[in-house]
């Protein structure tokens, strides 16, 4: 199936912002884009993981609303368009809450899955955290439930799309996807990951 929630936070990011990351990061352009990627999936995950704990998914959505990066973040047509490089401090407490003591493996694992820089790593997926939950807060007249049911449906396929090693962290060490529209496409974590088949284009 076609992850709806995560083509939409695909379209968000731009060649600019990319091309700006690459320039402060001083990254590949590609390994940026599969870092970024891999950042969505992996903050997704981690959210379907606690969406059931309504006290703790509250205090997560609510935390955005009073950062720098929220109330600076700026769009154009649905696309980023300005951003406010306070997500490099400001992304450590919502991912703490989603991941508690795994964040710091899950950034060295996309180190190193990915291969780009360990401070590289940690700040883009400090990025993905805040893009993601600025875009939940920003679509809250969606209930929770219709988003805990997107987030369920597209499960598989967004898992998918994550490198074996960290799919191991998030707990899911037998993940296997089969992709419907090809029966002999299949994701095994005991073969080779199916890495970024599907990488987004900007």
């Amino acid at each position: 199936m076609t992850p709806i929630l995560l083509n939409q936070l695909r379209s968000i990011i731009t060649s600019p912002l990319i091309s700006m990351f690459c320039k402060k990061y001083e990254e590949n352009e590609m390994l940026l884009k599969k870092s970024i990627d891999t950042s969505i999936c992996t903050v997704l995950i981690g959210l379907d993981n606690i969406i059931e704990n309504p006290s703790l998914y509250e205090k997560i959505i609510e935390c955005i609303t009073f950062t720098e990066f929220y109330k600076t973040i700026e769009y154009d047509n649905g696309k980023l368009s300005s951003i406010n490089y306070s997500f490099e401090r400001e992304g450590f407490i919502p991912l703490n809450l989603i991941f508690s003591t795994k964040k710091g493996r899950i950034s060295e694992m996309i180190s190193n899955e990915v291969g780009i820089k360990s401070a590289t790593a940690g700040a883009v997926l400090n990025f993905a955290v805040m893009l993601i939950l600025s875009h939940f807060e920003n679509e809250k007249q969606k209930t929770k439930s219709i988003l805990q049911n997107n987030l369920h449906s597209e499960k598989k396929a967004i898992l998918s799309t994550i490198p074996e090693g960290i799919r191991i962290i998030l707990g899911y060490p037998d993940f296997e996807y089969e992709d419907t529209s090809n029966s002999d496409t299949s994701v095994k974590t005991n073969l080779k990951p199916y890495f970024f088949s599907k990488i987004f284009k900007l």
